[in-house]
Parts: structure tokens; C-alpha cells; sequence
């Protein structure tokens, strides 16, 4: 079932950053944007899936009670009791009015449809933000700081995606770039910031909390922003300066390499975010991480912090790192196919990820 949950979350993201992308290019002029051709099936299924993926943690609550209480009784309680019903309820609500929107549609209806639909993504994530850890923990300052996070990575996601695969030109590229390249920049900054503000909430020490699933996801998650914010100066920037020498040059499939980053990040997020924070007391011995025990075995408990040292291993596996980066740069001077950065970047990741943990030690 947790794998179950876990696919249906990762997917639930996908479907907000399409929804949300597919809106905001629509309400963008068509001279500042490629010519997108978004197919009205493609918004039709993502709502109509989005209600299906977002039922998996009621399901999930409901089969864990349904031997004491049976089948009918317990998804009851949970859809009328328990907050991750009562959000899901909506969800299914703000579901069937986007599909009657979408499916209502007439061509020359699109921008103001679009600015409705837009809306109703943004609630739809409001409904998710509601039932989340945060929105549980600390209610009013955790499903903002989650609205917020969500919102923002499906925005940027969603008009990478939407452009990356279904822009049928890279016509009006330089304009596109001019204000998407800011979007970002915004969707970035609020993304860093109500991150921040969702792990101090979440978790009591960032660097302690890898001890335990919870923040070695978090961890992991983070160190995918490295190439994650490469490809974005990348395709910002030396994209601009390629285009403004040669007409021809196709940005599409570097865009297209950003969206495979982002969508890892989703499945970190899909995957970790199933897992328990860890507050002080909760950290046994038997709840330390397997990939923390690869690296440490000694035992570990409540009263027990994370340091850092520096030897020689540590040194290697930076410049390691520095290598890794250098064949991306190389891949993408010599034109190679997306797939070999985005396994690079990969690779670079783990090669930051062993370097640290391997400098932990345990006080």
C-alpha cells in the first residue's frame, strides 16, 4: 500500500503542474510564449485523476481500520471525521467543476477559462495543503507554508512540462524567456522560503533529522536543487546568448532535461513525504534510516546529535563532484542526448550525497 500511496502522490503533482502550467500559458499572449498546442484530453484526465491519486491516503487510513470496523463504516469516519476525508471531499468537488469547465470549453472561451481554471488548480492544492503533515502539526502556518510550496514547484514545473512537450515550435523563445526566466526566479525563492519554514515546523534539526527516512529524503531532495538550479541558469541564460547568435538552435530539449530533474524531485518529495517527521523523542535506535546505516552503524537515540569532519574521503569524492560536473558541461557542448546529463546529474548527486554523509559522525 505505501508504494501504492507513493506512485499516486508523485502523479497527483504532476497532474497540478500541468494543470497549473497549461492555465498560465494560456493566459499568456501568444507572442510572448511558443506555440503550444495542449490537447483537451490532456486537461480532462489530469482532473480526472487528480481526485483518484489524492484518494490514496484516505484509502490507505481506511483499510488500516477497516478489520475492527468494516469496509463501509471506516471510509465513513474517515471521509466525515478525519481531516484527510473532509480535504479529499473538496478535492472531488473542485475536481468536477474544472472538468465541467474544461470539457465547456469553446476556442474563443480559452483565456477566460483558463484564468477559472487556474483558480481552481490553486484550490485544488489548498485541499492537499490542508491535509498534509504541516497542515496537521501546526494547522494555519503549516497549510499556508504548504499552499505556498506546492504552488509554486507546480507553476514552475507545469510551464516547463506543458512547454517542454507540447510547444510544436521554439518561435518567440527570447520573449518567453524574458518573463518566465523571473517566474522561476519567484517560484524558486518562494519555493526556498516556504521550505525553510516547512522544516522548521516539521522536523526540530535539519542535519539530526538524517537519522531517519524522513530526513534523508529531505536531504536528497535538497541536493537535486543543484542541477536542478544549474539547468535553470542554463536554459535562462546561455540559452538566451545561443539563440540571439543562431536562430536555429533548439532550446526545447534542455527544457526538457529540467523537467526530468524536477519531476525526481517530485517523486523524492511523493516518497519522503509518506514517511514521520522525527521530533526528539521519536528517534530510536530501531527507526535510524538504512541509508544512514549503510554509512554509520553505531546506535543512535533522542539525545544524539550529527557532526562533521574532513578526511580524506570527503576530498575525493569533491572532486568527484567537480568532474561530474564537468562532463555535463561537456555533454551539452558536444550536443549529446538529454539522457546522459540527467544520468550525470545523478551520479553528481550521489557522489555529494555519500561526500556527506561519510563526514557525519555521531556525538
Amino acid at each position: 500500500m505505501d508504494i501504492l500511496v507513493i506512485i499516486s502522490q508523485a502523479l497527483l503533482y504532476v497532474c497540478f503542474s500541468i494543470l497549473a502550467g497549461s492555465f498560465l500559458l494560456l493566459l499568456i499572449p501568444s507572442n510572448y510564449r511558443p506555440d503550444v498546442k495542449i490537447p483537451k484530453y490532456l486537461l480532462l484526465i489530469s482532473t480526472i485523476l487528480l481526485p483518484i491519486f489524492a484518494f490514496a491516503p484516505v484509502l490507505d487510513i481506511t483499510l488500516f481500520i477497516t478489520p475492527r470496523l468494516g469496509l463501509f463504516e471506516s471510509l465513513t469516519i474517515v471521509l466525515t471525521t478525519y481531516t484527510v476525508g473532509n480535504a479529499w471531499c473538496f478535492t472531488l468537488i473542485c475536481s468536477v467543476l474544472l472538468i465541467f469547465v474544461i470539457a465547456l470549453t469553446r476556442s474563443n472561451e480559452q483565456r477566460m477559462s483558463a484564468f477559472i481554471g487556474i483558480v481552481l488548480t490553486f484550490g485544488l492544492i489548498l485541499t492537499v495543503a490542508w491535509s498534509s503533515h504541516a497542515g496537521a502539526m501546526i494547522p494555519l502556518k503549516g497549510i499556508i507554508n504548504h499552499f505556498i510550496h506546492l504552488t509554486a514547484i507546480s507553476i514552475w514545473v507545469g510551464v516547463v512540462l506543458v512547454v517542454g512537450w507540447c510547444a510544436i515550435n521554439h518561435n518567440n523563445w527570447l520573449p518567453f524567456l524574458s518573463w518566465f526566466s523571473k517566474v522561476a526566479i519567484g517560484c524558486l525563492t518562494a519555493t526556498a522560503i516556504s521550505g525553510v519554514l516547512l522544516t522548521n515546523v516539521l522536523v526540530d534539526g535539519y542535519i539530526d533529522s538524517w537519522t531517519v527516512s524522513y530526513g534523508q529524503g529531505l536531504l536528497v531532495k535538497h541536493l537535486f536543487l543543484i542541477p536542478l538550479i544549474f539547468y535553470a541558469l542554463f536554459n535562462g541564460l546561455i540559452v538566451k546568448y545561443l539563440i540571439s547568435r543562431d536562430d536555429t538552435f533548439n532550446p526545447i530539449p534542455w527544457i526538457r532535461l529540467e523537467g526530468f530533474i524536477l519531476f525526481t524531485i517530485f517523486t523524492i518529495t511523493a516518497i519522503f513525504t509518506q514517511q514521520s517527521p522525527p521530533h526528539g523523542s521519536n528517534v530510536t535506535n530501531d527507526a535510524v534510516s538504512p541509508l544512514f546505516r549503510l554509512f554509520h552503524d553505531g546506535i543512535i537515540d533522542s539525545g544524539s546529535t550529527l557532526d562533521f569532519v574532513v578526511n580524506i574521503n570527503i576530498v575525493f569524492f569533491f572532486f568527484l563532484f567537480l568532474l561530474l560536473l564537468g562532463l555535463i558541461i561537456l555533454s551539452i557542448y558536444k550536443k549529446a542526448s538529454i539522457i546522459i546529463p540527467f544520468l550525470l546529474s545523478c551520479f553528481m548527486v550521489v557522489s555529494i550525497y555519500v561526500m556527506l554523509m561519510i563526514s557525519v559522525v555521531i556525538r
